[in-house]
């Protein structure tokens, strides 16, 4: 019974697309974000092929953004391995390239927009002391990293990548310059308003509807609070046990950020 009333809001919640297309992007589109928190890389890459079977129709944006999502995923999960993988710039210019797609059906989404902020960050990463590189990426990117610095909206995903920037610069700010953190820290919580506010108006949104942001602006809380000028023990627990509330199967706080959190000398706090 529970099946069949399931298929039945996942078909009203889609339309006007075919129900059965509907519902395996809901599907794919949750399996996507678990597989993302395991930290799985093959599961991710298997779902960005299922998704692409899915035609062409209403949601074709939504498709090429969850086949976006699965790679830039797989790449930011792929950071944390040791030795790193050597398909990390493969897998980031995939979701450009997909996100950019999303962005042709529908040319003004600020959720396939903020995502390419993202991934040009990461691809920049990835390319490392290359000068000519980083610069050419910079080329294309500058107009998306202006906006996503300017935004002054509640979105939970467009404020966890200006946060991210805005931690970037304040720890390379060249001396003298001295770099605010205190900036993040507020783009951070103000992403968590921002995400308790969406989930109380969108709580029946079907899953290819994007809604991620509220545990990911939690786990960059509990990182800032874990190391820098700023480090506080009793807060990083707390930020990253709160993640772990939202997403109990986390593998890179419940295995890796929280293990070096509990690692910090028990005096650690903020000044």
């Amino acid at each position: 019974m529970h099946i069949v009333i399931g298929f039945l809001l996942c078909a009203a919640a889609a339309s006007p697309a075919p129900p059965r297309d509907s519902c395996r992007l809901d599907a794919l589109a949750r399996e996507v974000l678990a597989a993302d928190y395991r930290g799985d890389r093959a599961e991710l890459a298997r779902l960005d092929v299922e998704l692409g079977r899915i035609p062409d129709g209403a949601l074709a944006e939504y498709r090429d953004y969850w086949r976006g999502f699965a790679l830039w995923r797989r790449a930011i999960n792929g950071f944390n391995e040791k030795p790193a993988p050597e398909d990390l710039q493969a897998d980031v210019e995939g979701a450009i390239a997909r996100f950019r797609a999303a962005l042709e059906r529908h040319p003004d989404w600020i959720e396939a927009r903020l995502a390419l902020a993202g991934c040009w960050g990461n691809l920049i990463y990835v390319a490392g002391k290359d000068e000519t590189k980083r610069k050419a990426i910079l080329d294309e990117a500058s107009p998306t990293f202006r906006w996503i610095m300017e935004y002054t909206g509640d979105n939970p995903r467009a404020l966890w990548i200006r946060g991210g920037y805005e931690l970037w610069a304040a720890n390379n700010a060249v001396p003298p310059k001295v770099g605010d953190f205190g900036k993040p820290v507020e783009t951070f919580r103000q992403a968590l308003e921002g995400a308790r506010k969406e989930a109380l108006a969108n709580s029946d949104a079907p899953g290819w509807v994007p809604a991620w942001g509220g545990p990911e602006n939690l786990m960059n809380l509990a990182y800032f609070y874990s190391r820098g000028p700023r480090a506080d023990r009793a807060a990083a627990i707390a930020y990253a046990q709160g993640a772990l509330v939202s997403v109990p199967r986390w593998h890179y706080v419940g295995d890796v950020l929280l293990p070096q959190i509990e690692a910090m000398p028990a005096a650690s706090g903020a000044p």
